[in-house]
C-alpha cells in the first residue's frame, strides 16, 4: 500500500465514491481507491474534507499534519484500541527509577553503538578523518552511563557522543554538499535539511507505531515528561536515527540520488523546491519499505510491540542494532 505525500499548496483532498481524490483548481492531480493507501502525509496549506476524513478514519487511515518546512504537528486516525492497562503499567514503570534509568540507558548506550557502527560501516581512505579517535572517544563515553543516575545526566552523554559522531558523519560525503554539525529551525544546508526532514518523517511513523499500542505518548523514560511533547515517540526514534535517516541521507548524497538542482535559497532558509521534495518522498518511502535490505516500517512496529511486553510482562527492551559491516562509501 502506499503513503501519500501532499505539499500542492492549496490542493484538497476529498473523497470520491470508494476513492480519494486529489484536486487544485479544477484539476485532479491524483485519484487512488482508499484500499490502496496506508496512510497520507499532508504539508503545508492542503485541505482535507470532512467526507475525506470519515472514509479514511472508516478504513483505519491516518492523516499526518507538518508545517510547510517540514515540522511534524500531529495526525487524525480512527480511535485505536484504549488498553488503559498498559498505561497503568507505563505509569508504574515510570515511577520506579531504577527501571526507568536502565531502559534509558540501553537507549543511549544502543544510540551510541549505531553511531559507531556507522563510523565502522564506512570505506575510509588512508588520509580521511581520524575516525578511529572518534570510536575511542564513543566508546569511553559509552562506559560511563553505568555511573549516570538521572536522565539528565544521560542525556549528557547523549549530546556529547552525538557531537564527536556527527564530525565523522560529515566526512562521509563526498557530493554537491559539505556538512559541518547539525543546526536546525530552519536548517541551513541541504543536508541538514534531508536530515531534518528524514527526522521528522522517522517521528512520524514511530509515533503511529506507538499509539496503535495504546501507549501514553506523553510519558517517556529518556525523555521524561515536559508539557506539550510526546516524549515516548522521541525515546524510540533514537535508536533509528543511524540505520534509517543518517543512512539514507548519506546514500542518497553520495549517489547523486539528491544534488544541488533539488534545493532553492528562500531567502530565509535552504529548502527543497517542488521536485527534490517530490523525489525525497518517493526515495525514503522506498527506503523505509525496505530497498535498503531492512523493512524499517515493520521492523519499528515490532519494536513497539517488545516495549509493549517490556511494560507488561517486564521483558527485557532491546533497541534496533546497526550491524558493524564494511560497505562502501554511499552503501552504508
Amino acid at each position: 500500500m502506499a503513503v501519500l505525500y501532499i505539499k500542492d499548496q492549496g490542493a484538497v483532498v476529498q473523497k470520491r465514491s470508494e476513492r480519494i481524490a486529489v484536486t487544485k483548481g479544477t484539476a485532479t492531480l491524483l485519484e487512488i481507491p482508499v484500499t490502496c493507501i496506508e496512510n497520507i502525509a499532508v504539508i503545508g496549506n492542503i485541505q482535507v474534507t470532512t467526507q475525506a476524513l470519515h472514509m479514511l478514519m472508516d478504513n483505519g487511515i491516518d492523516v499526518s499534519y507538518f508545517t510547510f518546512s517540514g515540522r511534524y504537528l500531529g495526525q487524525t486516525g480512527a480511535e485505536f484500541s484504549r488498553n488503559i492497562f498498559l498505561r497503568f503499567a507505563q505509569y508504574a514503570l515510570y515511577n520506579q527509577t531504577d527501571r526507568r534509568l536502565a531502559i534509558a540507558r540501553d537507549i543511549v548506550s544502543n544510540k551510541i553503538s549505531n553511531q559507531i557502527a556507522m563510523i565502522k560501516r564506512y570505506r575510509w581512505g588512508e588520509n580521511d578523518h581520524d575516525w578511529k579517535a572518534d570510536i575511542k572517544q564513543l566508546e569511553r563515553f559509552r562506559g560511563t552511563l553505568a555511573q549516570k543516575q538521572s536522565a539528565n545526566e544521560i542525556m549528557g552523554v547523549e549530546g556529547i557522543c552525538s557531537n564527536i559522531y556527527f564530525g565523522a558523519f560529515g566526512a562521509m560525503f563526498h557530493c554537491d554538499f559539505s556538512f559541518h554539525g547539525r543546526n536546525r529551525r530552519p536548517p541551513r544546508d541541504p543536508i541538514n535539511v534531508l536530515i531534518s526532514l528524514g527526522y521528522t518523517f522517522l517521528t512520524k511513523e514511530v509515533s503511529s507505531a506507538l499509539e496503535a499500542e495504546s501507549f501514553e505518548m506523553y510519558l517517556g523514560f529518556l525523555h521524561g515528561i515536559k508539557y506539550g511533547r510526546k516524549s515516548l515517540p522521541l525515546d524510540i526514534v533514537e535508536e533509528f536515527r543511524q540505520p534509517v535517516v543518517d543512512r539514507f541521507v548519506i546514500s542518497a548524497c553520495n549517489k547523486r540520488m539528491m544534488n544541488r538542482y533539488d534545493f532553492e535559497d528562500n531567502g530565509e532558509a535552504i529548502i527543497l523546491n517542488e521536485e527534490g521534495f517530490k523525489k525525497f518522498c518517493r526515495e525514503f518511502e522506498r527506503w523505509l519499505g525496505g530497498a535498503g535490505g531492512t523493512n524499517f516500517r515493520t521492523q519499528i512496529k515490532e519494536q513497539a510491540a517488545m516495549l509493549k511486553n517490556t511494560v507488561l510482562k517486564q521483558k527485557p527492551y532491546k533497541p534496533f542494532r546497526l550491524e558493524e559491516k564494511d560497505r562502501v562509501s554511499g552503501e552504508l
